[in-house]
């Protein structure tokens, strides 16, 4: 491509390239300045739903006016190849910028509130960036960032739709399954590698991640393989960036750890919240606060008392008294402690996926992905970007079909060029909080069942939208024991409770369920297990007996029409 005209712009040499294709810098002729060309090659262009995404990247990002954010001028074809023109940035990416032991930390705090008030500004305009990481972070030779590449922005608000009861189904076609989860491993959202539900928090954890390489100069989460880095994402905790870096503020690891929960909940809820973490830190910073050594107060000791003389008899009985309680004292202590010691955790669940060295996927590979709940896409991706060497012989497809691997993630293995699930015949469905399914026990619960006991069930009908299954009949659903069997007095309490916490849509996802059409004001939500049936004495419900379950919270399936 370098030295060919496209249009106005003559492409003079290459700057980079990834998954949404190659980029060119490039003299406009017509105006006279130097552009940057993003090149989406011929093949790809000729999908559809690529075509669709690139154009995607330029609506986002052209909407968004902020001196922190890429400018993207025009849009561009030439025969069957499209172009998208954008600002040319002279400088170095983030990726290049960080040494080995991290950045200082004048200059961590310089760059983040500058990314942190781009993302701001571009989470309320309704787009989550979706792939923010270092090589996607531009900073220039004055210290001013731009981020870059918005082709992975997923905006949230989606219209036009179909609205129908407690669910909108979308009319656009959605992202291609692969381009749902993309992203890179080290940098994902738990949520975003699992394959849930993403909003703005997911950007404020890659945020974290990217804060953390900048102050330490290594990954947040970093494995010997993708599957190793996804099971980093979505089980373990960061090394803490003192123990890479002594000396970092305190007040900086707080921000870094709060971004980095598991648990969107417990993270920032805006980039507005980081944005002011940041510039109460940035004030610090700036008046030199955080750079001065802790004061230490040094106490002195107040003079001791000249001691009274007691007779050698009283201060003999003192000493045995005193050694006595001491023993005593001990005793109780060591017996007590060890009675109440709690039990010692279980080891946590690692995937430990053995590659070959040169990061080669195998079947067995793919089945500790499965275990390790990574989203199917999620598996996709890196079945396309990686090295594989897969056994696709009759034994080895049942063994996978057993092991629980999705017939189109096995499709994709035996062809990760054309094998892939198509995107245009799978359409999202968001499912509306205290959507109704209907539930049927699935063995007895005894009577005397007690407080965190599993109750099983399955689905007892489909549940369609707009006449398309979403939730089969026959899925298995899972919940547990609240309140335990109690015995009566005067005919009061006995009451046994369960709730409700997971089941299967047909894309695979877990969906969370609740016990009731809305949650108490502490957050609960249970309900009685006895429905008034008759049933042995021995057991509380009986296999078969019905309740209704509840969708807890808007949540998203993909479905094939």
């Amino acid at each position: 491509m370098v030295g060919r005209t496209v249009l106005q712009y003559q492409l003079h040499e290459k700057l980079g390239g990834g998954g949404m294709g190659e980029v060119y810098k490039a003299l406009d002729t017509r105006l006279n300045r130097f552009v940057a060309v993003k090149v989406l090659p011929a093949g790809i262009s000729a999908d559809p739903e690529y075509r669709r995404r690139f154009i995607q990247e330029g609506q986002a990002a052209s909407a968004l006016n902020h001196p922190n954010i890429i400018t993207i001028y025009d849009i561009v074809y030439d025969g069957d190849t499209q172009y998208m023109v954008m600002e040319y940035v002279t400088g170095k990416t983030l990726l290049g910028l960080i040494p080995k032991d991290g950045l200082r930390v004048s200059e961590v705090i310089r760059y983040a509130t500058q990314m942190a008030d781009a993302l701001s500004a571009a989470h309320s305009a309704g787009i989550v960036h979706r792939d923010l990481k270092p090589a996607n972070v531009m900073v220039n030779s004055s210290g001013l960032v731009k981020l870059l590449d918005f082709g992975l922005a997923k905006l949230m608000e989606w219209s036009p739709g179909e609205h129908t009861g407690n669910t909108v189904t979308l009319n656009h076609g959605p992202l291609t399954v692969a381009g749902a989860i993309m992203g890179t491993v080290s940098y994902m959202s738990p949520e975003q590698a699992g394959g849930g539900k993403l909003d703005a928090r997911s950007d404020i954890f890659s945020f974290g991640a990217v804060l953390y390489e900048m102050v330490t100069g290594r990954c947040a989460f970093q494995g010997n393989s993708a599957i190793s880095t996804l099971s980093a994402v979505l089980r373990d905790d960061v090394q803490p960036m003192t123990d890479l870096k002594p000396g970092v503020p305190v007040e900086l690891e707080r921000i870094v750890v709060r971004c980095l929960k598991k648990d969107p909940d417990r993270r920032f809820q805006s980039m507005q919240e980081v944005n002011v973490a940041l510039a109460a830190l940035k004030r610090l910073s700036d008046s030199g606060a955080l750079d001065s050594p802790p004061t230490v107060r040094t106490i002195v000791p107040s003079p001791v008392p000249a001691p009274r003389r007691v007779s050698k008899a009283l201060a003999v009985s003192a000493l045995f008294v005193l050694l006595a309680g001491a023993a005593g004292g001990g005793y109780w202590w060591t017996t007590r402690h060890r009675s109440v010691q709690p039990p010692r955790s279980q080891p946590r669940a690692q995937v430990t996926a053995a590659p070959s060295p040169d990061g080669t996927l195998s079947n067995d590979s793919i089945i500790e992905m499965v275990g390790a709940k990574v989203a199917p896409s999620v598996i996709v991706s890196q079945i396309r970007s990686s090295k594989t060497n897969f056994n696709l012989s009759a034994t080895e497809v049942i063994r996978l079909s057993k092991a629980g691997v999705p017939a189109d993630v096995i499709e994709v293995m035996r062809n990760p060029e054309t094998g892939a699930p198509s995107a245009s015949v799978a359409t999202p469905v968001i499912l509306g909080d205290g959507l109704p399914i209907r539930l049927a026990l699935a063995e007895d619960i005894p009577s005397e069942a007690m407080p965190g006991d599993a109750v099983r069930f399955k689905v007892a009908h489909d549940l369609r939208v707009d006449g398309i299954v979403v939730i089969s009949e026959g899925t298995p659903a899972i919940g547990s024991i609240v309140d335990g069997a109690k015995r009566k007095i005067f005919g009061i309490g006995g009451k046994m409770t369960f709730r409700l916490e997971r089941l299967d849509a047909v894309d695979g996802r877990k969906l969370t369920i609740r016990a009731t059409p809305s949650r108490g004001r502490d957050g609960s939500s249970k309900r009685p297990v006895n429905t008034g049936a008759r049933k042995p004495k021995e057991v509380a419900a009986t296999v078969g007996t019905e309740y209704l379950g509840y969708i807890d919270g808007p949540q998203t399936v993909l479905v094939k029409k």
